[in-house]
């Protein structure tokens, strides 16, 4: 069973008092279960009303200019709220929630909010956000989402919570989630789209618990990135280097790890990959505290140094790659770099690249992670570095496939 919360607000940007309504749908088969409206600052709840009978309430306090709010069924899955008196220059809060029925499809669940209603809005709308409140009896396998960036929290392999916000827009597709569920050791689902004779579509996901024995999981190997020229100075490298501190610090006992810092020239901690012994982490975290901006950005000896590091030849060696500038030393030409990464790659190692800021090279980074199979992460200036990293490290940290 789903339930939705919807908590809006009309704002009445005239100077006379006007009356509000907003119309929105309603999935079939649900049931309104709450409806209340601020009155003298205060949620007041409502009484729901067949549609004749709470129209002609809402008519006769309408004229004696008494603050009521109707909420009466329109068509089939749709309502409307008729709201009087909205005062001028103020907002006028509504809050409503119902309840429905999610069925599974072969074991996939569908959550949609109706949130491309929100595109016939007069201005943009200043905060847009939806939370989800996952909790399951069977463990939570896969959650997806299709037509927004969200983002997943896993609390347990029971509990989820799913988020997503946005400033200044006009939302104009739905929200949907999907989700599956079960107590195997690896959750798969299906989801098949066709129209009419032409060939369709599929999305096969494949995961593993969120919980997981720690005999199950794998060793890896991380080399740690880091762009420590003078633009980097300030904020950026502070919130950077307490990322770095995240990650090593969180490393299983029995990965391996190396950290090339680069400016003018590049430069290993350690040479190679190393256990993450507790002398090691110390070691790491002395050199991360120590680092300081300065210089120029060789991207091509400090990806060459990492791509040459062995570390063992039986499990995943990932690079984490953290830059905020163009190359200005070594090779600066995006098709030249490139190709030697893709020479000097050849254990195909996976290069996952964060870029900070506004002056980098977004079609380097691009080809870099494509050519290695990887991701790319932008950040912008006005974003939390160490956040961005450290929830990034959090979904890589064990591997178990």
């Amino acid at each position: 069973v789903a339930t939705t919360y919807i908590d809006q607000e009309f704002l009445n940007p005239t100077d006379i008092l006007m009356e509000g309504y907003y119309i929105f749908p309603i999935p079939v088969g649900a049931v309104i279960n709450e409806f209340s409206m601020e009155i003298n600052g205060k949620l007041a709840a409502a009484e729901l009303l067949d549609a004749i009978k709470a129209r002609e309430i809402y008519e006769q306090i309408v004229r004696q200019v008494r603050d009521p709010a109707l909420l009466e069924y329109t068509n089939q899955g749709f309502f409307k709220v008729r709201i009087f008196p909205i005062e001028p220059r103020s907002t006028k809060r509504v809050k409503i929630s119902y309840r429905e029925v999610l069925n599974p499809d072969n074991g996939l669940y569908e959550y949609l909010y109706p949130l491309n209603t929100e595109k016939f809005s007069a201005k943009p709308l200043k905060d847009v956000s939806i939370k989800v409140d996952l909790q399951t009896n069977n463990e939570i396998k896969n959650i997806y989402s299709p037509t927004h960036p969200v983002d997943i929290v896993h609390k347990d392999n029971h509990n989820a919570i799913i988020s997503f916000e946005e400033e200044n827009t006009k939302p104009d597709i739905d929200f949907k989630l999907y989700y599956n569920t079960n107590n195997d050791d690896v959750g798969l689902s299906l989801l098949s789209y066709q129209t009419g004779n032409d060939n369709g579509y599929f999305l096969l996901t494949a995961s593993p618990s969120f919980i997981i024995d720690e005999s199950q999981i794998d060793a890896k190997d991380i080399t740690f990135v880091l762009d420590i020229s003078g633009s980097m100075a300030g904020e950026k490298m502070r919130q950077a280097k307490r990322a770095l501190l995240y990650c090593i610090n969180n490393l299983n006992s029995n990965d391996g790890f190396d950290i090339v810092r680069f400016s003018t020239e590049a430069y290993s901690l350690f040479g190679d990959i190393v256990t993450a012994t507790e002398s090691n982490i110390k070691k790491a975290e002395k050199f991360i505290e120590d680092l300081k901006p300065v210089g120029g950005t060789n991207i091509e000896e400090a990806l060459s140094i990492a791509l040459k590091e062995k570390g063992s030849s039986n499990r995943s060696h990932m690079i984490i790659f953290i830059t905020d500038g163009k190359p200005t030393i070594g090779e600066t030409v995006d098709e030249n770099l490139t190709k030697k990464i893709e020479k000097l790659n050849k254990e195909s190692k996976r290069i996952f690249t964060f870029g900070i800021g506004n002056e980098i090279n977004t079609h380097l980074l691009d080809k870099i992670t494509e050519i290695t199979k990887a991701t790319r992460t932008y950040i912008a200036p006005n974003q939390d570095v160490e956040i961005k990293i450290s929830n990034f490290y959090d979904k890589v940290q064990s591997p178990v496939l």
